[in-house]
């Protein structure tokens, strides 16, 4: 069943994606649009009272109140008497928050949804179209990018606990890294990357490598030398990432690459079991992938939203 704002009998009812209704009392549909009525004052007056909008939405009147606070809804009318009065746009502006800020989400993805919240806020429908499908691509692109790590991590471990591999082992996503990233130096590579590439693929700013590598994850580069990364140092970036959105540390970090280049994938997994580092590896990123799936679909309901809101 198709969601939005349907009439029946003169009476507004909102139709949600699951079929679940809910129904306006005293809403009234005119030519020149919503009408109220029951104000205190005894004068009709167009729009929704917060009470109202908090049973279309399921957003707690004081969540609204906040939403308006933080400039996330568009400018809300007031009665002489002081009671706001919101419009239709209203509804899909709270709907689109409570979608946005309905589940935890890494501060890149979070960055770009906030360009939805002011799209809606503008009432700028083709901004918004725009943004919810950069949004939902952002959250897909993340997804790809979890998998890589989260799989070349396994395929780590696997090998290291069949004997097969020490942790260094060559074409690795945490094969030891040798400082330039140069073709020349023998590193076997067949594509070498900028900065600006890297980070564009990793899905971060370059001012996130040159952190990374500030902290010793990535080797030192040479002085006055524009440096290259080979594939192997662009799946070690994926899973540097990986750790960090998980909630690790860069101490955290720090710790797992220094293992894993010195022991193996065993002890680098190990490392971040300690206390003070609480939960496996493996665990924690398949749950953060879960996490991502369910963001893609709030982000798929973002976007439909710009079929309704027309």
């Amino acid at each position: 069943m198709a969601s939005g704002l349907f009439w029946k009998n003169g009476i507004g009812v909102w139709v949600y994606p699951q079929g679940a209704k809910a129904i306006l009392p005293g809403a009234k549909h005119k030519q020149d649009g919503w009408k109220m009525k029951g104000s205190k004052s005894g004068n009709e007056k167009n729009g929704f009272r917060i009470g109202e909008l908090s049973g279309l939405t399921g957003v707690k009147a004081g969540t609204i109140r906040f939403y308006e606070k933080c400039g996330f809804l568009s400018p809300v009318k007031r009665l002489p008497n002081g009671y706001r009065v919101f419009e239709e746009k209203h509804v899909y502006q709270i709907r689109i928050c409570r979608l946005v800020f309905g589940g935890f989400v890494n501060k890149r993805l979070r960055r770009i949804s906030m360009g939805l919240i002011a799209a809606a806020r503008e009432w700028d429908l083709k901004a918004y179209r725009s943004a919810s499908a950069d949004y939902l691509r952002a959250v897909e692109a993340d997804i790809e990018r979890t998998k890589k790590a989260v799989d070349a991590v396994t395929r780590q471990m696997e090998a290291a606990g069949s004997g097969r591999s020490n942790g260094r082992q060559e074409g690795g996503i945490c094969g030891a890294y040798p400082g330039g990233g140069q073709a020349k130096n023998g590193f076997p590579c067949a594509v070498l990357c900028s900065k600006k590439q890297a980070a564009s693929i990793v899905g971060v700013t370059p001012e996130a490598i040159r952190n990374w590598e500030r902290n010793g994850l990535l080797g030192q580069a040479k002085a006055y030398q524009k440096r290259y990364y080979p594939r192997e140092a662009v799946e070690r970036m994926y899973v540097i990432r990986l750790l960090l959105d998980n909630g690790y540390s860069m101490m955290a970090v720090r710790k797992f690459f220094a293992a894993f280049d010195a022991e193996g994938a065993a002890a680098a997994v190990c490392s971040l079991t300690e206390p003070g580092e609480d939960g496996a590896l493996i665990y924690r990123a398949d749950r953060y992938l879960e996490t991502l799936r369910n963001t893609k679909e709030k982000a798929e309901e973002l976007f439909a939203l710009s079929d309704e809101m027309l």
